[in-house]
């Protein structure tokens, strides 16, 4: 520690100084350490705190706070949902994690629903990430909040991972994978229907091509039939579940002949039961048989 020689006062008498020196210990009590001018040495003492620096940083960031809230709003209600994403991630940025907690449950709202009403997929993602980022946990009603604009912008992938608690939205990279998974599962039930219309043609199904209205071919008729779409959700649950599991297919249109027959003859071979709900009623699908008596 260095004292100015502008500011230090003379040194006094030693016998008369000791005991009035302040922030000093008398040099009797000083055995063995290190002797200050004058008979006193300095105590080792922390300097106290700057009580006015502290108040005014505190009052400083709370008043950022209040402004960075302002501003917010503002966004939300022009809507300018990527302003309003990039003033989040500002602030998380200034203030570390922990930085959005602060924000009331209605001003996320407001931000979720500007980009909502936006129709802006990306800023929904990074909104829902930066909240996951800062948060401990987002609050119930606005991760439903966050799967609902999910769905109604037609990423029904993040609705879903999003209720089941995922941390984040998947990025770029992630999604290009789950588009290569979902394609590759396409083809897959796309060979599937093909491999399931050679065992049942060896069963005896035969093509009834009076069903497909279109002028074409015979040939092009039964390829048609063979893509229909309830046979094509029964190949796709057959690649996607274990054995033995029973179907499920809700069809918001009347089951053709063709396929009532077709269907039979895949829950024969496959040996597994199907159930298809057409807009008239269920069909209960087992060992070649329907449980309509094939009249509907």
């Amino acid at each position: 520690m260095l004292i100015s020689p502008m500011l230090a006062a003379p040194p006094p008498p030693a016998a008369a100084a000791s005991p009035r020196c302040r922030g000093f210990l008398p040099a009797a009590a000083a055995t063995g350490s290190r002797r200050h001018r004058g008979g006193c040495r300095l105590l080792r003492r922390s300097a106290p705190p700057r009580v006015g620096a502290v108040t005014s940083t505190v009052r400083t960031r709370r008043e950022e706070g209040r402004l960075d809230r302002d501003e917010l709003r503002r966004l939300c209600q022009e809507p300018n949902p990527e302003a309003a994403v990039n003033l989040l991630d500002e602030m998380l940025v200034r203030g570390g994690a922990g930085a959005l907690a602060d924000l009331a449950p209605e001003e996320q709202a407001a931000v979720l629903q500007a980009c909502g009403e936006a129709r802006s997929l990306a800023s929904l993602r990074r909104a829902h990430r930066l909240l996951s980022k800062s948060l401990p946990g987002i609050a119930t009603p606005i991760l439903h909040m966050i799967a609902t604009l999910y769905c109604k912008l037609g990423a029904r992938g993040d609705a879903r991972r999003a209720l089941e608690g995922a941390s984040r939205p998947q990025g770029k990279d992630h999604e290009q994978e789950q588009e290569h998974g979902d394609e590759a599962k396409r083809r897959e039930a796309y060979e599937k229907v093909r491999e399931l219309h050679e065992e049942i043609r060896a069963a005896g199904y035969v093509p009834d091509t009076r069903y497909v209205l279109h002028d074409i071919d015979e040939d092009a008729k039964a390829r048609a039939l063979m893509y229909h779409s309830e046979r094509l959700a029964i190949a796709f649950g057959l690649v996607s579940t274990p054995p033995g599991t029973p179907l499920r297919v809700i069809k918001n249109l009347r089951i053709c002949g063709d396929c009532h027959n077709a269907v039979k003859l895949i829950a024969k071979v496959t040996g597994r039961e199907i159930v298809v709900r057409d807009n008239k009623r269920f069909h209960h699908f087992k060992d070649g048989a329907c449980s309509c008596g094939d009249y509907w």
